[in-house]
């Protein structure tokens, strides 16, 4: 019953175990501490412990289970660990009186937020959730898709800081409905009970004269992100492309994230990116038909420029 009641939440920022010096008064945002005879573990904000000097060798990302845990509850914890470690996951567990808590390293944040969603499904005791439906982008979706885009990169997600003004994505998005480089079969949009929540979009591409799809931007609301909308919108791209016989897909973003769907670093397949300084965050998936012996610079559809 715990689990089919539990919803993780990702709370914002990066944390670390330091040990704290003997002596010391305690000071900072701790938010977690540990009396062992050897001496007393904190856990604070990493930008905490940089400021106060402190060295640390973990960086986690903070997982709390929304789920009100009574100290005496059996399995939860039990069944939490066991399906992290089967994605090969580690976390360290901090029971709170009204919640449990996880750390995980942080570039495993989006992952085990998965993991642990997939666990709650699996429960099988919760209502059934409404169905994601995928479809192709439609004219009048797009003041919603604007919506949904100025909202998704409200924070640059470079930065982490909040964008001044609107953000580039969206005048980005509008110019590529636009342009002549613009496929309806790759404009796609992820709904929730009748609300458009995500977007990708594919444009044409080329190295050469070999025709190829440029993804992005891709967007999810925020109160929806890190609940697998992304990941489907990337697996219905990749199932459309391949079924239309698309040679391969080229995208800009994190090599941890899209590693997982079979992206590799765009040079190790002979393709530069239009910006040498993109480096392993250029990366390219080729699909069924990719040709090899591919040499030359990617470019983007035309509003990309």
């Amino acid at each position: 019953m715990l689990l089919a009641g539990m919803h993780p939440a990702l709370r914002d920022g990066e944390f670390v175990y330091v040990l704290w010096p003997e002596g010391r008064p305690l000071t900072g945002a701790v938010a977690a501490a540990v009396r062992e005879a050897e001496g007393l573990s904190v856990v604070l904000p990493r930008g905490e412990a940089d400021g106060l000097g402190l060295a640390y060798d973990f960086v986690g990302a903070w997982i709390t289970l929304q789920v009100h845990s009574s100290l005496a509850a059996i399995g939860l914890t039990a069944a939490v660990s066991a399906a992290l470690a089967e994605a090969k996951i580690s976390c360290n567990v901090l029971a709170g009186f009204h919640h449990d808590h996880l750390l995980v390293p942080a570039a495993d944040a989006d992952r085990a937020l998965e993991v642990l969603h997939e666990l709650v499904a699996a429960s099988g005791e919760q209502k059934p959730a409404p169905e994601l439906v995928l479809r192709a982008e439609q004219p009048g979706d797009r003041p919603a898709i604007l919506a949904l885009t100025a909202a998704a990169f409200a924070l640059s997600p470079v930065t982490g800081l909040p964008v001044s003004g609107e953000p580039e994505e969206v005048g980005l998005l509008a110019r590529l409905f636009a342009c002549g480089e613009y496929l309806p079969a790759y404009s796609i949009v992820a709904e929730l009970n009748g609300e458009i929540v995500g977007h990708v979009i594919s444009t044409r591409g080329r190295v050469g004269a070999l025709e190829l799809l440029g993804l992005g931007p891709i967007g999810v609301v925020p109160r929806l992100q890190r609940h697998g909308i992304g990941t489907a919108l990337m697996k219905e791209t990749i199932d459309r492309a391949n079924a239309a016989r698309e040679r391969g897909i080229a995208l800009l973003g994190s090599p941890d994230y899209y590693s997982r769907f079979g992206f590799v670093a765009s040079t190790s397949l002979g393709v530069e990116a239009p910006d040498p300084g993109w480096g392993a965050h250029f990366q390219l998936l080729p699909l069924a038909v990719w040709p090899g012996g591919v040499s030359g610079t990617f470019r983007y559809a035309g509003p990309f420029g």
